[in-house]
């Protein structure tokens, strides 16, 4: 897809991850990064080496509603327009589902399902009625593979990175205003949440040979040191790309997927 001018991003969830990826990338290949996330120091260099045309970071909690918008009108006031927004922000952990308790379950609902809901409704919102008439907008939701299979451990992130077509189903309506939609689903990727620090203590079936999540724990340092998890900056440049795409080979893309090696692979659904 051509591109005259720069386009703009809104990134959300960048301070490490799919989110710093994205906001690399976006640099690198010399468009916009807006970046929002709770703690905007970590990003202090790229602010050191980009200038503030090209990058803006933000302060945002995901599940402030008002935080939110204002971070979408800052967006406006620095740029005029935003192109494209990547709905990234998200938590992890992993735990029984029974030995998790329910507040800090309810909050992982918060972060991963209302917040993405409360960015996505804002932003086709700003495609809608903000941007200049007809420009519409990419908007790229950052779900998982484990939103279609569970895994043992991570029940509830399965949950709430399930809940994420809600996304999907609003942009189906959405043809009449050019808003794209890209809903992407990584496999098992070297991020930080692929890491031993997320694993919680055992608080149920420790005793218990035979258990799946047994079994997961005792296989867990293995798995995030295995050379079959995927790179982050590879998925990003194949996200990145498909959203340079036209709407034909969008949908192909959505038909055939991406992947990437055995156990290494991105599932792409499009809507337009």
């Amino acid at each position: 897809m051509a591109q005259s001018t720069p386009r703009v991003w809104l990134i959300t969830g960048c301070s490490s991850g799919f989110g710093r990826a994205m906001v690399e990338e976006v640099l690198h290949n010399g468009e916009i990064a807006v970046t929002i996330l709770r703690k905007p120091s970590v990003l202090d260099d790229l602010v050191a080496k980009y200038p503030h045309t090209q990058l803006l970071v933000l302060p945002m909690d995901v599940t402030n509603e008002a935080q939110v918008k204002s971070a979408f009108a800052k967006a406006k006031d620095a740029f005029g327009h935003i192109d494209v927004m990547y709905n990234n922000a998200g938590q992890a952990f992993y735990q029984e589902l029974e030995g998790t308790p329910m507040d800090r379950a309810k909050v992982l609902m918060d972060v991963n399902f209302w917040g993405a809901v409360t960015v996505s409704f804002e932003a086709m919102r700003f495609f809608r009625e903000v941007n200049p008439k007809g420009a519409g907008g990419i908007l790229v939701q950052v779900s998982s593979a484990a939103a279609t299979t569970g895994a043992p451990m991570i029940g509830f992130y399965s949950s709430t990175k399930a809940g994420n077509v809600a996304s999907m189903a609003q942009c189906q309506k959405l043809p009449a205003w050019n808003i794209r939609f890209m809903n992407v689903h990584p496999g098992w990727t070297r991020t930080p949440i692929i890491s031993s620090e997320m694993l919680e203590p055992s608080a149920l079936y420790a005793s218990e040979p035979t258990a799946v999540t047994t079994k997961f724990r005792a296989g867990f340092d293995a798995l995030i040191n295995t050379d079959l998890l995927n790179s982050v900056e590879v998925v990003t440049k194949r996200i990145w790309s498909m959203t340079r795409m036209d709407d034909e080979d969008l949908h192909k893309g959505m038909q055939e997927g991406l992947v990437l090696h055995k156990m290494k692979t991105l599932k792409i659904v499009s809507g337009a």
